[in-house]
């Protein structure tokens, strides 16, 4: 019964109001506790060399044996930062309340003598003319179908695609990507390698009992996952001229699993109406692992640029954010991707499989590579990919939206002042830069981007990329300032605008 005495006793009355006043008022503050660019300048403080470097120094040891996906070392590195995201209080953004992102990875060994590849009268042996990517045991039969240009529709559902040479590296990306999602049933393409170089292909990419790949219908949403060949140029001319009969592919294999981890962790918002929209951040964790027959005693790929740098960038970033009272309207969506050196798998399985709502993400922050720098007095060539020590690339604004473009240029010419370089941001840049790192499986679902790189140089890819050539006061100044940028995006009244520019 609703009685004018809704808080029991008149004598009770005044100690129930004032509790449900000081309530209402608390939420209201709480609500109000926006973080602003001053609350953000000090947030950024947290963000600094030392403990970037405590990180590093675990994430970049041997005993990790280089994060190779999968591998005992991949799984330590993703303990290491559940565990202190646990200890931070960042809310878990994984599968069923964990941190964890769970992605099945399949093992193929091949059959040589029962593997067969035949059109019309020709017959093609592999490992000699062709080799197989990927591949269910089976037998399939279809059309030919050559694709030789980039298109928005090639009409390749239930087709073998015959995927011929394209020059320019990103319409050659693109095609591949249309054909397997518009439902192809194969993909054969030309390797442009002949001689001793395939032969030293095939060699390398003989599979061994710990090389797993990510199912192409996991990356793709393809649930035929399509067969991936690459031929000979050779023999590759010789099957483009049956173009329109049918080709049959026989594939005898067995088929082992394991599974790797994303770790997803988020920083709530501030905002009741903008809270459930989300500013992602991201950085891959996983490097190559090891090589026993390397010669000399090292022979483990530690990773300490790449990306141990944005690995721990990302790890200090999410520690800062969640040392705060205050937050931005908006969410923070950390993302640690992982078998982004086996061709970006964490990053597109999570956009094939998001944790949160279908299209909250406002944008992503990558980082990949902001750990090395050319000092001022480098005279080597070998460095000259290098960006200097006060100075970063910054990939994809350009291509995904003006706005993002213009908050990433504001926040920084108010903030720090690195030196911006633009290179590989341009419209007709080629370098291939911009589908090379994770914030690619973004922008290919609509979402607008920004890619902090350091640059290339020698130790890429090599066991000298150590901790001890890492320059931990840029990734202090780069970290500090992808916070300072997402948290500006994250306060903006609307989402940054996704405009598709330049040839992608």
């Amino acid at each position: 019964m609703l009685s004018g005495n809704i808080f029991g006793t008149s004598m009770k009355r005044p100690i129930y109001l004032a509790l449900a006043i000081t309530a209402l008022f608390g939420f209201t503050n709480q609500q109000a506790r926006l973080l602003t660019n001053d609350d953000a300048r000090k947030v950024a403080t947290a963000i600094t060399r030392d403990v970037l470097k405590d990180y590093l120094t675990f994430i970049a040891d041997d005993a990790l044996q280089g994060r190779n996906p999968p591998s005992p070392g991949l799984d330590a590195a993703a303990n290491f930062i559940a565990f202190n995201l646990k200890q931070w209080g960042a809310k878990p953004g994984g599968d069923s309340g964990t941190y964890f992102q769970n992605i099945r990875l399949e093992h193929t060994e091949f059959d040589k003598t029962q593997t067969r590849l035949t059109v019309g009268n020709q017959a093609f042996e592999l490992d000699k003319d062709f080799l197989v990517f990927r591949g269910k045991e089976g037998k399939v039969s279809a059309p030919l179908l050559r694709v030789d240009k980039k298109r928005t529709n090639y009409g390749a559902k239930g087709k073998i695609v015959v995927l011929s040479w394209i020059p320019v590296f990103d319409d050659r990306i693109s095609a591949f990507h249309q054909v397997i999602e518009e439902g192809a049933i194969a993909v054969i393409s030309d390797s442009n390698l002949s001689g001793e170089a395939w032969t030293k292909f095939v060699a390398s990419y003989q599979p061994r009992s710990d090389t797993f790949h990510l199912p192409i219908s996991d990356s793709f949403g393809n649930p035929t996952s399509p067969i991936s060949i690459a031929m000979t140029p050779e023999r590759f001319k010789q099957f483009e001229a049956h173009v329109g009969m049918k080709a049959t592919i026989s594939i005898s294999a067995k088929l082992q699993y394991t599974v790797v981890r994303n770790i997803i962790a988020i920083v709530p918002g501030n905002d009741l109406k903008l809270r459930n929209e989300y500013v992602a951040f991201g950085a891959h964790y996983d490097h190559i692992g090891m090589n026993s027959d390397l010669p000399g005693p090292d022979k483990i790929f530690n990773g300490a640029d790449d990306d141990g740098s944005g690995t721990v960038a990302l790890m200090n970033i999410a520690k800062a954010a969640l040392s705060s009272q205050s937050r931005p309207k908006r969410s923070m969506l950390f993302v640690w991707h992982c078998g982004e050196e086996k061709g970006l798998w964490g990053s597109y399985y999570f956009n094939r499989n998001l944790t949160v709502p279908n299209g909250s993400m406002v944008a992503q922050l990558n980082l990949d590579m902001v750990g090395r720098s050319r000092k001022e007095n480098d005279k080597d060539l070998a460095n000259r990919l290098l960006s200097g020590e006060n100075e970063v690339f910054v990939i994809g604004p350009t291509r995904t939206s003006r706005r993002l473009s213009q908050i990433v240029d504001r926040t920084n010419a108010q903030y720090l002042k690195l030196g911006y370089n633009k290179l590989y941001d341009a419209l007709d840049d080629q370098s291939g830069f911009f589908f090379l790192s994770d914030q690619a499986s973004y922008a290919k679902k609509g979402i607008p981007v920004c890619f902090w790189y350091g640059g290339d140089h020698p130790d890429y890819h090599q066991v000298s990329d150590e901790i001890s050539k890492i320059d931990f006061a840029k990734i202090e100044k780069v970290a500090r300032t992808v916070y300072m940028t997402g948290v500006a995006v994250a306060n903006e009244p609307t989402r940054p605008p996704f405009i598709k520019r330049g040839k992608w």
